[in-house]
Parts: C-alpha cells; sequence; structure tokens
C-alpha cells in the first residue's frame, strides 16, 4: 500500500539554509484518493530571523503576524515535520511537491538539521519523490498538447504552479500553502491521468537508491545515460557516467563533446560554468533521467548507437574517472566561514551525537537538555539556540542561572545575526531595509522589535512575550469521502 503526501512552504526568504518555514501545509491521500489527513503548521518567528519584505508582500502575511503568540516555536514545528514526512507503519509513500526538490526540502532539511532531527528523511527506502516542475517540463516537450504552458508578460513560457493552474482550469489560492497544496494535487492527478508515463519515469528518478543502482551501472558499462533538462528550453543531454563522489553527487560527460579536459584541476576549473562539457548531479535531487525507450517521444538529433560507442571509448581514456572524481570532490565543501546550517554536508552526525539527539527530545526538562553535550559543535550551537528560545518565550524556567548565562553568552553571536551588514550569508536588518518592498510597516516592526544596538535584541525580543506558545493541536485532521472515481495508482 502507498500513501501520496503533497506539501509545500512559505518562509520569510528564499535562503533554504538560513530562512525559516513559517507556513506548513501536508496533505496526505491513499492510494483511492481519499483524504487520510491534513496538516497545517503556522510557526513563529525565530528572535534572530528577519524576515525578507519581499517574502511578506508575495505571502500577504506581516511581520507583526509572524511573532504571534498562538505561533508554534520552531522547535514543536521540527517535531510534527519529521512526524508527517515518515511513512505509516507499513506503508510506502510518494511525496509530492512543485518545484520542491530545490527550495521546500531543503528548507525542511534545515529546518530539521537546526532543531537536532534527523534531516536525511529520503534516506528511508520506502520513500518515492516526485517533483512536478521537471515533470510538466518533461510533458510540454513531449506532449505539448497534453497541458497548456501560458506565456508571462514578457511573452515567454510561465513555469509557475498558479499560472499553470489557471491555464489547465485547476483552481488554486496562490502563496498560501494549503492552497498550494491542494493545486499541486490537482495537477499530478492530471498528470497520472493524461500522461502515465511521465508519472512513472518521475516515480523511477525519485528513488535514489534505484537511481543510484541504475547510474553506477551505467558507469561500469559505459552505458550512456539521457539527462532531460530545462534551462529556459527542453533540451536531452546524452551522457557518459564518469564518477561520483559517494554523497549523492554524480559528475557526467556530456557526448555532444568532442573537447574536453582529462586533468583533475582543468575539469575542476570547467565545472559549473557556461557551456561545460560536464555535468554534475544530485542523485538524491530528482534527476530527470529518462530511459531509452523513452527517448523516441521527443526530437532527438544524435544516434543512439554511435552515442554508445562514443561511451565505450571515452571509459577506455586512462585516469579520466578517477581526474572526475577527484574535481568533484576538490569543489566541495570546505568548511571555512560558514554557518552550523551552510554545514549540513559538511559531514554525517556520529551515532553516539544521534543517541544524545533523542536524550534532547526525550528530557523532561530544560535543564536536562541544558546539560547534553555534543561531540559535533554544530549540534551544540542548535541545542544553545533552541533552548536560548525557549528561556526566551518563557518555556524553560526550570534552568538555573549559570546555565542560563551558559546558554545566553553562546547564543549572543546568534542574536547579532539581524545586525550584521550587507555582506552577511543571512538576511539582515541592512539588507532587508534596502529592498523595494521594505514599507513603513516593515521598518516600525523592525525598529520595534530590534531597537538600534544588537544588545537590546535579546530584552526588546523577551518583552511582553507569552509563558507557553507551543501548542500540539496546530492543525485539522479530516477524512474526506471516497472518490468512486478515482482509479489511479500513484505507483511502487
Amino acid at each position: 500500500m502507498t500513501d501520496l503526501i503533497c506539501y509545500d512552504s512559505e518562509s520569510t526568504d528564499l535562503d533554504v539554509r538560513h530562512a525559516q518555514i513559517t507556513q506548513f501545509a501536508s496533505v496526505r491521500l491513499n492510494e483511492r484518493f481519499d483524504v487520510v489527513e491534513e496538516k497545517e503548521l503556522l510557526v513563529k518567528r525565530l528572535p534572530y530571523i528577519v524576515p525578507s519584505p519581499e517574502a511578506l508582500r508575495v505571502t500577504g502575511v506581516g511581520a507583526f503576524e509572524l511573532d504571534r503568540p498562538e505561533r508554534i516555536s520552531e522547535y514543536e514545528a521540527s517535531r510534527i515535520l519529521e512526524r508527517i514526512l515518515t511513512p505509516r507503519p507499513g506503508q510506502n509513500q510518494v511525496n509530492l511537491t512543485f518545484n520542491g526538490a530545490g527550495f521546500d526540502d531543503e528548507l525542511i532539511r534545515t529546518t530539521l538539521f537546526r532543531n537536532l532531527r534527523n534531516p536525511w528523511f529520503y534516506s528511508d527506502r520506502r520513500i518515492r519523490r516526485v517533483d512536478l516542475l521537471p515533470v510538466v517540463q518533461l510533458v510540454a516537450a513531449a506532449e505539448p498538447d497534453v497541458i497548456v504552458i501560458p506565456q508571462n508578460e514578457s511573452g515567454k513560457k510561465s513555469w509557475k504552479l498558479e499560472a499553470i493552474c489557471q491555464a489547465n482550469g485547476i483552481e488554486i489560492d496562490a502563496h498560501d500553502a494549503m492552497g498550494d497544496v491542494r493545486a499541486t494535487i490537482a495537477l499530478g492527478r492530471l498528470i497520472m491521468d493524461r500522461v502515465p508515463w511521465a508519472w512513472n519515469e518521475a516515480l523511477i528518478c525519485g528513488t535514489p537508491h534505484k537511481l543510484e543502482a541504475r547510474l553506477n551501472e551505467a558507469m561500469r558499462s559505459a552505458s550512456p545515460v539521457w539527462l532531460f533538462i530545462h534551462y529556459g528550453a527542453p533540451e536531452i543531454v546524452p551522457c557518459a557516467v564518469l564518477a561520483t563522489d559517494g554523497k549523492k553527487k554524480w559528475i557526467l560527460l556530456d557526448l555532444r563533446h568532442d573537447d574536453f579536459p582529462t586533468e583533475t584541476s582543468a575539469i575542476a576549473e570547467r565545472l559549473y560554468t557556461k557551456d561545460s562539457p560536464f555535468r554534475v548531479i544530485r542523485s538524491n535531487a530528482v534527476p530527470m533521467l529518462l530511459s531509452e525507450s523513452e527517448i523516441a517521444r521527443f526530437r532527438f538529433d544524435g544516434d543512439p548507437a554511435i552515442l554508445c560507442d562514443k561511451a565505450l571509448s571515452i571509459k577506455g581514456t586512462q585516469g579520466l574517472d578517477i581526474a572526475a572524481r577527484d574535481a568533484l570532490l576538490a569543489m566541495a565543501f570546505n568548511g571555512e566561514n560558514v554557518t552550523s546550517e551552510e554545514k549540513i554536508y559538511a559531514n554525517f552526525v556520529s551515532e553516539a551525537d544521534r543517541a544524545r539527539m533523542n536524550a534532547f527530545h526525550r528530557a523532561k526538562t530544560w535543564q536536562e537538555r541544558a546539560e547534553i553535550q555534543f561531540a559535533d559543535p554544530r549540534l551544540n550551537d542548535f541545542s544553545a539556540r533552541i533552548i536560548a528560545e525557549a528561556i526566551l518565550a518563557g518555556r524553560a524556567d526550570d534552568l538555573d542561572e549559570t546555565t542560563s548565562e551558559d546558554i545566553f553568552s553562546r547564543f549572543s553571536q546568534i542574536m547579532a545575526r539581524p545586525h550584521a551588514g550587507a555582506d552577511a550569508h543571512w538576511m539582515t536588518l541592512t539588507k532587508a531595509r534596502s529592498l523595494p518592498d521594505a514599507n513603513a510597516e516593515f521598518e516600525h516592526w523592525a525598529t520595534t522589535v530590534f531597537g538600534d544596538r544588537p544588545a537590546e535584541a535579546a530584552s526588546i525580543v523577551v518583552k511582553d512575550e507569552p509563558t507557553d506558545d507551543v501548542r500540539t493541536e496546530d492543525a485539522t485532521t479530516s477524512t474526506a469521502k471516497p472518490d468512486d472515481s478515482a482509479q489511479l495508482s500513484f505507483g511502487f
């Protein structure tokens, strides 16, 4: 049995490492398309987060609204998120988003990591992941009469969810998480019904361990793979699989190129550049790799037989696989001058620290949580933030004075984030005030909350805070009537 869960989030800005989820919505469906559960979370702003005025305009939520006491803390929201994203016992699960692979999933990953929970929720082999944006682009390229793709004011095709839904008769309450979820489900069902082959391709590509097996086999046998990309226009890229960094990244060679470097330094210089002969993909980011039988649906100029021979000859280039792997590793995260959130991919959490994370969540008092020390400095940073936020919100009154002082000494640098300059990695007051959407209402909020100096921030934030803003019943749960017309399968 397979569930389908569709989710969407609204956030303080588009930075997936430093922004914060402000609204999260999800709908869980069974294979008959009955609604099993609906959830909506409204999350309170963390005291060191500055929302982008542009995000406030788009979502229609004012900055003061994000500080309302009835919103739940991010720490509590992370617990609910973890439960929502975990398949039910005995069930497989398809996770459906629209443009979620590059934004929502990474934002959720940061939220879980920042709250001492497992950010690798896609490591569960019961989960498949479908991002509808590349699927819609795939369908539009292969069968343009199936889905209407509207044009924007510039006369170019619009790939926004709101525009596509409206052009295809799907109602949508745009820029509201639950509205986007319901529209995404309707669009996904349209694709399942009209273009089942595209849905099946998406399911295959959305299973990381199966996709990696496919890439490994292509690398071993020197068989080409067919990468579908869409950067302004659809394109089928025949590739040879050269190497992997062992951490979900793979380096491919575009077989349409006859001239390419073979030394590590030269390959590294060409990675991520315009017209590069090399492509880097992540197996857990739903790259669209088509089967050879499906590329016949597209206008493709190359001869598959010739490309197979070329891939085989490339495999014979001595040392190319090692040079490509080393180039990929050379471009990896270097860990310098970055925040704890940006270090999410630096290394995995140890088993010992995972046990400490579980102990942190099971602790009955905040004093117990404060006494847990992690070997990983990222986790110590996050634990201090969680506890400090609880103190400011009046939820951690069991801490002794010495512990509280230690927590705030560790938290002081984070509380200064809003007052950093325009060159900071995150949204700051300086950056926000320079944006076109920064109006008098935003300035009033910023002055009220943060004042003029970092030292004032903590005392201002704690002022008038409620004693308890944690709610466990924060959304509705409903079961819809069975839809007799629903005969579709999510596929597994």
